[in-house]
């Protein structure tokens, strides 16, 4: 298998079609199929919009080492600068610069809502480097994460960028964690994508009204009282300009409760199980946030199996990650987060119980 859609292809009966499948499965293809067959064993994840009939799925992967990275370097060399793939092959190629503060790079491509002929361009969600002595965990300065935001986005300029993350940190509760920062290209107004974690749900409140936020509180802090008795954990999603935060933010909701710390949320599609997203997701069918068929097919989503290819055993592992309510003004909806991973069989095993 040399290419994604040769695996998503080896891989289509393991998939419900109440999730993906007919146009949203060729959209799908269309935009990321071209991708190394490594995409699979990098772990990917689908986006799915549960009050939404259509069959289809968003879809986010790391830009990591290897045959994935190699990709990612040769469609930047042959971009135009300044550019995200160009920004990104540089980045891959030579990490050195912000590797002190800079972990990893995801990118989250948009599929849904979008044409094969005019895609959109991912976002670039910068993965901070926990530092526990400094301030939020991050072990940088505004200007620095900002210029790399600001070239993530083909931008020369990055002083919006930096007065937009200074606001929005100096809005962030003292021990609030910032988990991850996003670029987010050719999308106005100009913001930056802020992930942040070890919030309380006290500080919330007093959190959107620094932020300025033009939306509901009193339906995001009824939202977190309604859920915190299946979702123990969640991070707080939110755009922010120079001038304050954009009117759609979202709650991300974890089932898993004792984790060491939030890093561990983002491999909480392997500490869950169907048995614990079972009373999360029939609670939003329950509240019409989530469409019968879809809740069946997140019921069904999740699943460990040993499949075979022409490259031997392979073990697949597909999990649930979280939920994500999005609250704009006072609407509620939301969305599920599904987890892929194909290893062969003996690296599965290695991974899962040495860490490797």
């Amino acid at each position: 298998m040399e290419r994604f859609r040769d695996v998503l292809a080896g891989l289509r009966g393991q998939i419900p079609e109440s999730l993906l499948a007919g146009p949203g499965w060729e959209h799908l293809l269309d935009r990321v199929g071209d991708l190394p067959a490594a995409a699979a064993s990098s772990l990917c994840g689908f986006e799915f919009r549960l009050d939404e009939p259509a069959p289809a799925a968003d879809f986010s992967g790391p830009a990591s080492r290897g045959r994935l990275a190699r990709h990612y370097i040769a469609r930047g060399d042959a971009a135009a600068t300044p550019s995200t793939e160009a920004w990104l092959a540089g980045r891959l190629r030579d990490p050195s610069a912000t590797g002190h503060w800079l972990e990893s790079v995801l990118l989250a491509y948009d599929i849904i809502g979008t044409t094969p002929e005019r895609p959109a361009p991912p976002v670039v969600y910068l993965g901070m480097r926990f530092s526990p002595r400094r301030r939020w965990g991050v072990a940088a300065a505004p200007a620095e994460i900002a210029a790399a935001v600001a070239q993530a986005s083909a931008r020369d300029d990055a002083e919006p960028e930096r007065r937009a993350l200074t606001r929005a940190l100096r809005c962030l509760p003292p021990d609030a964690k910032l988990a991850w920062v996003g670029a987010t290209p050719g999308r106005a107004p100009r913001s930056v994508r802020l992930l942040a974690a070890d919030i309380a749900p006290r500080e919330i409140g007093p959190l959107l009204e620094r932020l300025e936020w033009p939306g509901s509180i009193a339906t995001v802090l009824r939202l977190l009282s309604d859920m915190s008795d299946l979702c123990g954990r969640f991070l707080l999603l939110f755009d922010v300009t120079e001038h304050g935060a954009l009117p759609r933010i979202g709650l991300e909701m974890h089932v898993v409760r004792d984790v060491a710390n939030f890093r561990a949320l983002f491999a909480a599609w392997l500490l869950s199980s169907k048995q614990d997203w079972q009373p999360v997701i029939e609670r939003l069918a329950d509240w019409r946030l989530c469409l019968p068929a879809k809740a069946e097919g997140l019921l069904d989503w999740p699943r460990l199996r040993t499949v075979f290819s022409a490259d031997g055993a392979l073990q697949l592992y597909m999990g649930i990650n979280h939920v994500k309510l999005t609250v704009e003004a006072d609407e509620v909806r939301a969305k599920a987060y599904g987890g892929l991973r194909l290893l062969p069989l003996g690296q599965f095993t290695k991974q899962a119980f040495f860490g490797e």
